[in-house]
């Protein structure tokens, strides 16, 4: 094969892998500034063992770029002393209390932002975090939440 026609096939060959780069988009939750969280709060899951009617949810979203943690965790049937994040490794083990979000909250209705470190953001991301809300009567938790990123739909 003669030089020009080397060159213009090398060319075409560059300009179709170009193009085949440039077409794939990386998508998903890990691209988005924003990552949503939920739980479901209830006593299935308290250590030591609970048995409770009380029930709850929390949705959350958490600002990569801010590091803030925003929350809007509900419940019912319980007259909590607290309403606490806590981390555990492993996640179904009970864990220290990292941040209080509410201390002898009225009404059935917690919500507010924290800011999270570095340490706290993997754990958020891990799913090691949890919502726990104890009462005078179960003072380790009457009901707790593993804190779960939302299903990602492309």
């Amino acid at each position: 094969m003669k030089k020009p026609m080397k060159r213009f096939l090398l060319l075409i060959a560059g300009v179709l892998m170009l193009g085949f780069v440039t077409s794939c988009k990386e998508e998903g939750p890990h691209k988005d500034d924003i990552v949503k969280f939920s739980a479901v709060i209830n006593s299935s899951a308290t250590v030591p063992k609970a048995t409770s009617s009380a029930q709850g949810t929390g949705v959350f979203e958490y600002n990569k770029n801010t590091m803030e943690l925003k929350y809007n965790i509900n419940y019912q049937n319980i007259t909590p002393t607290s309403v606490t994040i806590n981390v555990a490794n492993p996640a179904w083990e009970a864990g220290p209390i990292l941040h209080t979000l509410a201390d002898m909250p009225k009404g059935t209705q917690v919500q507010g932002s924290v800011k999270l470190n570095t340490e706290q953001q993997t754990q958020l991301i891990l799913g090691m975090m949890y919502v726990n809300i104890p009462t005078e009567q179960n003072v380790y938790g009457e009901i707790r939440g593993q804190i779960l990123a939302d299903k990602f739909e492309e």
